[in-house]
């Protein structure tokens, strides 16, 4: 039977895969020699290179009212929502000047989530790169916000853009969803076939809504796996609340110099961002780990805690767990 986690993944990679098409050239090889397999290569590379970081105005105010309730049963944090934020949005469904074809709809969403989230011993990716779908490809959303919309920065949209669920799908090339033109309202947001809006990267409206100031850490919601998360701002010294807050960075860089591939099986040309892949963590370029997080004492966890910083650069939203996620945020069954 397929459930409806697993008809929202595949809904959305149908949604992927409309909105990107138009904008990437698809690659395919029937070259009989060698010249023209070099000349249709040569073509591929400097064709599939679609960078837009266009957004949407954000000016409706939705008719629907945000519900979003949290309380704590033993270890267990329970969040139910619908799905609406507490903010305008972006002009979508089937109206003129829409950014997205889809319309906003109020869900019923429960997400149980650890108060006792622990260290796992190896990290957790949203995005599993090898193999076929549906083994591979988006697994997680990353987590929930304090107003009840999800993050979930993973597109659906693996090279050579031929369709998520294609045999030649390579899944470790896969579009960085904040630079393609995805129909992204202000809040780097938008909808799925089922009416879901999520975040693809920082809620810009929904961080104004918190009035949150640049000498305070800020917590803004919970990780899947139950650490909490905070944007961009944490204390200087992860261990002294006495320290200056300052705006953390994440070890992530654009790697240099020109994609291994082939333009064929795998991508080609430079390293600009269009892929997730085009960035490289290295240990110590900024102030957070892989995960985008880092283990320190915050306003709410004065004893400390291992906790994630939605940050400006890549990644912006993380694409790891530290902990164990909740099963609530994974796509297909459980």
């Amino acid at each position: 039977m397929v459930n409806n986690k697993t008809k929202i993944r595949i809904m959305k990679l149908h949604l992927f895969g409309i909105l990107i098409t138009s904008l990437i050239i698809s690659c395919s090889s029937d070259s009989t020699t060698q010249e023209e397999i070099e000349n249709e290569i040569a073509e591929n590379c400097s064709s599939d290179q679609v960078i837009d970081k266009s957004r949407g105005v954000c000016s409706e105010t939705l008719a629907y009212a945000p519900v979003f309730s949290e309380n704590i049963s033993g270890t267990t944090r329970i969040i139910t929502t619908n799905n609406i934020p507490n903010h305008k949005v972006g002009v979508f469904g089937n109206v003129q000047g829409a950014i997205n074809p889809n319309a906003i709809s109020e869900q019923s969403e429960t997400y149980a989530i650890t108060t006792a989230p622990e260290i796992a011993p190896q990290l957790t990716p949203l995005l599993n790169a090898s193999g076929s779908f549906p083994q591979a490809g988006p697994q997680y959303e990353f987590g929930i916000l304090l107003n009840g919309v999800v993050l979930d920065p993973i597109a659906a949209e693996p090279f050579p853009h031929q369709g998520a669920m294609s045999a030649s799908a390579n899944w470790e090339w896969n579009l960085e969803a904040t630079n393609v033109k995805i129909g992204l309202d202000c809040n780097n947001a938008h909808v799925q076939p089922t009416g879901k809006y999520h975040y693809h990267g920082s809620p810009t409206l929904f961080l104004e809504v918190l009035n949150a100031p640049e000498n305070q850490m800020t917590l803004i919601g919970y990780a899947a796996d139950g650490f909490p998360i905070y944007y961009k701002y944490a204390y200087e010294n992860a261990t002294d609340n006495s320290s200056p807050i300052v705006p953390m960075n994440s070890s992530y860089q654009l790697k240099e110099g020109n994609r291994p591939g082939d333009g064929i099986t795998a991508p080609c040309d430079v390293y600009n961002g269009l892929y997730s892949n085009d960035y490289e963590f290295i240990e110590g370029h900024g102030t957070l780990d892989e995960a985008n997080g880092r283990t320190g004492i915050t306003p709410e966890y004065p004893n400390g805690t291992y906790y994630y910083i939605l940050t400006d650069n890549f990644p912006n939203i993380p694409r790891y767990f530290r902990g164990t996620p909740s099963q609530d945020f994974k796509f297909g069954p459980s």
